[in-house]
């Protein structure tokens, strides 16, 4: 973030406070993209395990669902 707010000079502290919210925003951003593709992946595993008929689906399925409240909960 430091590198971001930083990357020009700052007049005054309205500019600091926006560069920061933007900064922020990004990141969070950038995180909730990040979190979308692992449920993806994980979503494509269980659907993989149900389609050979078991295997480690318990373990998938307990982990979709703690990821799927994480991102609820990050929004």
């Amino acid at each position: 973030m430091k590198s971001k707010v930083h990357n020009e000079k700052v007049n005054t502290r309205d500019e600091l406070v926006t560069r920061i919210m933007n900064s922020a925003a990004l990141i969070k951003q950038e995180c909730q993209n990040n979190l979308r593709r692992a449920i993806c992946t994980i979503a494509k595993t269980v659907e993989k395990c149900i389609e050979v008929d078991g295997g480690i689906l318990n373990t998938y399925f307990e982990l979709l669902q703690f990821i799927e409240i994480i991102y609820i909960t990050s929004k």
